[in-house]
């Protein structure tokens, strides 16, 4: 730990939540496109992402559409409700998909330390 903190490889500590727990046990992966990709519509769209509480990650990706974003919701109407009230309102979406997550095979919070510094 002292090698990886002193070659700057740790950015911080973190706490690891179990939503079952805390009352979000659903998570869902939403493929987003948006209607254009200037420097202004990608930082807004961004700014816009952060302060959404359900979303837990958030990713400018390549591929076939432009954001990957992580969703933490209580269930199905939970998530319609995220979906009308928060993502949707939020300018320049052209379109999105969504997956949800029957189970998780593997949750990593990091890479394993021995292949750093």
């Amino acid at each position: 730990m002292k090698r990886l903190e002193a070659c700057g490889a740790i950015e911080g500590y973190v706490a690891v939540l179990d939503h079952k727990i805390i009352g979000v046990p659903n998570v869902v992966f939403v493929e987003v496109t948006l209607d254009r990709h200037d420097e202004k519509m990608l930082e807004q769209f961004g700014k816009a992402l952060a302060d959404i509480p359900e979303i837990i990650e958030a990713h400018l990706v390549t591929g076939d559409y432009d954001y990957l974003v992580k969703v933490a919701v209580a269930g199905t109407e939970h998530y319609e409700r995220f979906l009308r009230e928060s993502l949707y309102r939020i300018p320049g979406i052209r379109h999105s998909r969504s997956t949800f997550v029957l189970r998780s095979l593997k949750r990593a919070v990091s890479v394993d330390p021995m292949l750093l510094c």
